[in-house]
C-alpha cells in the first residue's frame, strides 16, 4: 500500500513538471505569434507611409532623388563653386658658381676701343725751313722780344717773307682772325681731336672759316705780324693741340708724336 502511494506521488511530481514545461511552450508560442503579428503590422504601416516615395525607376530619398541612380550620372542642378588658385612662380636661383669661361675672341675684340689713326697718311710740313725755336713742353724759356721767361707752345719755322704756308693735312678752317700778340692766324680742325694753329702770317689770307682744305692746301704766307716775336727772323709760328692740350707739332708731322 505504501509503495503504491509513493509511485502515485512520483507520477504526480513528474506530471507537474511536464505541465509547467507545456505551459511555458504555450506562452512562448503565444509570444512569438504576438510578436509576428505586431512586426507585420509595423512593416505594413511603414510601407504604407513610404509608398508615395517609391518610383518606377527605383527608390527615392523622399526629396525626389533616385537612390538607385548610377553614381556617375551627370548632375545638372549642382551649383559649382569657383576656386581661384594663385600660382607663384619661383625665381631662378642665382648660380653660386662663377663662370670661368674665357670670353670669345670676337667678344674681346668688340670690347676694346677701336684705335684710329690720328691723321691720314698724307701729311706735309707747313713750311720747309729751319726750326728757330722748339716746343718747350711746358718749360719756361726766355723770349728774345719780351725778355721774359714764358712757355713756348709751338715751334717757329724760318721762312722768307710771303713764302706760302700749307695745311699739314686735311681738315676744316674753323677760325681766321688777327691776334694782338700772335698776329694774323688760321685755326684748322684736322679731326680726331687735333687742331692746327698757323700764326704770324701776312694779313692776306686766302681761306675762310668753314672751308675744307687738304694736305698741302695753301692757307697763307709768312708774315711779321706777331708782336711778341717781332725780334725774331721771319717765320711761321706753328702749334698743335690734341684734345685741348698743346703737343709738339714737329714730333707729330714726323710721325713720332701721334
Amino acid at each position: 500500500m505504501s509503495n503504491e502511494k509513493f509511485k502515485i506521488g512520483n507520477l504526480s511530481g513528474k506530471g507537474l513538471i511536464i505541465a509547467a514545461a507545456a505551459s511555458i511552450a504555450v506562452v512562448a508560442a503565444a509570444g512569438f505569434y504576438s510578436y509576428s503579428r505586431i512586426s507585420d503590422k509595423l512593416n505594413a504601416e511603414i510601407i504604407g507611409e513610404n509608398r508615395d516615395t517609391l518610383s518606377a525607376d527605383g527608390v527615392s530619398d523622399g526629396n525626389g532623388t533616385d537612390l538607385n541612380a548610377p553614381v556617375d550620372a551627370a548632375q545638372t542642378d549642382v551649383v559649382k563653386r569657383e576656386t581661384t588658385v594663385t600660382v607663384t612662380e619661383k625665381e631662378p636661383a642665382e648660380s653660386a658658381v662663377a663662370t670661368t669661361e674665357a670670353p670669345k675672341a670676337d667678344e674681346a675684340a668688340a670690347s676694346q676701343t677701336v684705335q684710329t689713326e690720328p691723321f691720314p697718311t698724307t701729311m706735309v710740313r707747313p713750311l720747309n725751313g729751319e726750326v728757330l725755336n722748339d716746343f718747350s713742353a711746358g718749360e719756361l724759356v726766355k723770349s728774345k722780344t719780351l725778355n721774359v721767361w714764358k712757355t713756348h707752345d709751338g715751334v717757329d719755322i724760318a721762312g722768307a717773307m710771303d713764302e706760302k704756308v700749307k695745311s699739314m693735312s686735311g681738315g676744316t678752317v674753323t677760325k681766321v682772325y688777327e691776334d694782338q700778340m700772335m698776329g694774323a692766324c688760321v685755326i684748322i680742325d684736322h679731326g680726331n681731336g687735333f687742331e692746327g694753329y698757323y700764326c704770324n702770317l701776312s694779313k692776306d689770307i686766302p681761306v675762310s672759316e668753314g672751308q675744307s682744305v687738304s694736305a698741302g692746301t695753301v692757307i697763307g704766307a709768312v708774315g711779321n705780324t706777331a708782336q711778341n716775336e717781332i725780334s725774331e727772323a721771319p717765320h711761321l709760328h706753328f702749334a698743335i693741340k690734341k684734345n685741348g692740350e698743346w703737343i709738339d707739332p714737329i714730333a707729330l708731322i714726323s710721325g713720332e708724336g701721334s
